[in-house]
C-alpha cells in the first residue's frame, strides 16, 4: 500500500468527516488507522450546520462526506460549496445502489466517491491519494492560468489575439474529450441497469457465486462511470489525429442499424436506407460517431409519432453527403444553426436526458473532414440532419478547399 501523501500542519493531511452516524464514524476511523504512515488528522461533525462552518474557513485539505444528514443531504452541501465556490476537495461517501446519488455527487464537483458497504482501509486510501493528486494538478493549473493571464495583459494585441486562437483551439480539444465521455455514458448506464434488473428480477434463483458476479459488474459499472472524468482530462490535453481509409457505407449503415435494432423493435419504427451505398474516404470511428449520434437523437427526440428513421445519401463534385430523416415531431426553432452548439437543448428536448453534445460533436467531425452539417425539410416531414464530407480529404495533393454545400 502507497502512503498517503501529507501536507497539512504538522506534516499531517487535515480531514473532515461529515457523518450523522456514530457507528458509520467508528469504522471509517477505524479503516483510517490502518492506513500506512497514520499521516492524517481527522475531524468529525455530524450535521449539515457544522459542515458548512467547519468548511468556510477553507481550513481542511480534505473532507469525506456522506449523503444522509438528517434533514439535509450531501448534494445540498456540495451544492452549496459550488455557489460559494470552496475547494476543499470532497470524497462522496453513499449506501449500496444509491448509484444516481453518486453520479449528481460527481456532477457537482465531487472528486470521487466510495460505496461505504464495500469500503476497505485500502480502497480509501487510494481513493485519497487520487483526491489529493487531482486537487494539486487542479491548484497547479489555477496558478498556472493565473500566471498566464498576467502575462497576457502584458502582452500587445498581437499577442491577445494569439490568445484567443489558442482558447479557440483548446475548446475543440475539450468538445472532443466530451465526446468521449457521451459515447462512454450510454452503454455504461445501460451495463449498470441491466445488471441491476436482473439482480432484482431473478437474483433469488441465482446462486451466491451468481449474486456476486451481478455485483461486481454493478461496481465496475460505477467504477467506469467515475473514470471518464479521468478520460476527459487527459483526451483533453492533445487531439487524435483522423486516420482516413476508404470505407463501405453500406457496412457502415447496416451496423448502425444492428446497434440500434433493440430500441428500433421496440418503438416499431422502421429503418431503411438506398439499396446501393458507395465506398466513401473518411475516419471510420468518426463516421461511426456521426451516424451514432444522429439515429440516437432521431429516436431520443423523435416522440410518439416516430414511426421510420431513413438513411439518405446523395453526392456532388465535390462532397459526400449523407443524412439521417425521420417522421417524428421535427426540429422547432427559429434558429436551426443554433442546434449544432455545444450543451443547446431545444424545444421538448430538454426534457430528455442528456448533455446536448450529440449535434455539437457531429459539427466538429463535419468540420475536420472540410465539410458541413445542416438541418433541413427531410422526404419524411420530420428531423432531417445532413453531414458532408469532402471529396479533397482524400487527395494529398488537393487544390483550395471547395466551398461545403448547403440547404
Amino acid at each position: 500500500m502507497t502512503k498517503v501523501p501529507t501536507d497539512g500542519p504538522n506534516g499531517k493531511l487535515s480531514i473532515l468527516l461529515v457523518e450523522d452516524d456514530a457507528d458509520d464514524y467508528v469504522i471509517i476511523r477505524h479503516h483510517m488507522s490502518k492506513i500506512p504512515g497514520n499521516g492524517f488528522s481527522l475531524d468529525w461533525v455530524p450535521g449539515y450546520d457544522e459542515a458548512l462552518a467547519a468548511l468556510e474557513p477553507a481550513r481542511y485539505d480534505l473532507c469525506l462526506l456522506d449523503y444522509h444528514l438528517g434533514a439535509h443531504t450531501g448534494l445540498e452541501l456540495l451544492d452549496r460549496m459550488e455557489r460559494e465556490n470552496w475547494h476543499t476537495p470532497i470524497i462522496f461517501l453513499t449506501g449500496q445502489g444509491e448509484y444516481d446519488v453518486d453520479i449528481q455527487a460527481m456532477n457537482l464537483g465531487a472528486a470521487d466517491y466510495l460505496v461505504k458497504d464495500h469500503l476497505t482501509s485500502d480502497l480509501l486510501e487510494r481513493s485519497i491519494r487520487y483526491t489529493l493528486e487531482r486537487e494539486a494538478s487542479r491548484r497547479a493549473l489555477q496558478n498556472a492560468n493565473q500566471v498566464l493571464e498576467l502575462r497576457v495583459r502584458e502582452k500587445t494585441a498581437d499577442l491577445a489575439e494569439a490568445n484567443k486562437q489558442l482558447q479557440r483551439e483548446s475548446e475543440k480539444i475539450k468538445l472532443f474529450a466530451y465526446s468521449v465521455s457521451h459515447d462512454l455514458k450510454n452503454p455504461v448506464i445501460s451495463l449498470y441497469g441491466l445488471t441491476k434488473r436482473l439482480f432484482q428480477n431473478y437474483g433469488d434463483i441465482l446462486d451466491e457465486k451468481g449474486q456476486a458476479h451481478c455485483r461486481h459488474i454493478m461496481q465496475s459499472a460505477r467504477q467506469i462511470a467515475a473514470l471518464t472524468e479521468g478520460i476527459n482530462a487527459f483526451i483533453a490535453s492533445k487531439e487524435t489525429p483522423m486516420n482516413t481509409i476508404d470505407l463501405d457505407l453500406e457496412k457502415t449503415v447496416t451496423r448502425i442499424g444492428h446497434e440500434f435494432s433493440e430500441r428500433l423493435r421496440l418503438g416499431n419504427i422502421k429503418w431503411s436506407y438506398p439499396e446501393r451505398l458507395p465506398v466513401i474516404h473518411a475516419d471510420s470511428l468518426s463516421l461511426d460517431r456521426v451516424l451514432r449520434n444522429l439515429v440516437d437523437n432521431a429516436l431520443k427526440y423523435g416522440g410518439k409519432e416516430l414511426k421510420e428513421i431513413r438513411i439518405g445519401f446523395r453526392e456532388t463534385e465535390d462532397f459526400w453527403i449523407i443524412s439521417v430523416n425521420d417522421d417524428g415531431m421535427g426540429i422547432r426553432t427559429e434558429d436551426p444553426d443554433s442546434i449544432f452548439g455545444p450543451f443547446m437543448r431545444i424545444g421538448s428536448s430538454r426534457k430528455v436526458d442528456g448533455l446536448g453534445l450529440g449535434l455539437a460533436i457531429v459539427k466538429e467531425i463535419a468540420d475536420r473532414h472540410k465539410g458541413e452539417v445542416w438541418e433541413g425539410r427531410g422526404p419524411l416531414g420530420g428531423a432531417s440532419i445532413s453531414v458532408s464530407f469532402s471529396k479533397g480529404i482524400a487527395q494529398s495533393n488537393a487544390g483550395p478547399d471547395a466551398a461545403a454545400p448547403s440547404e
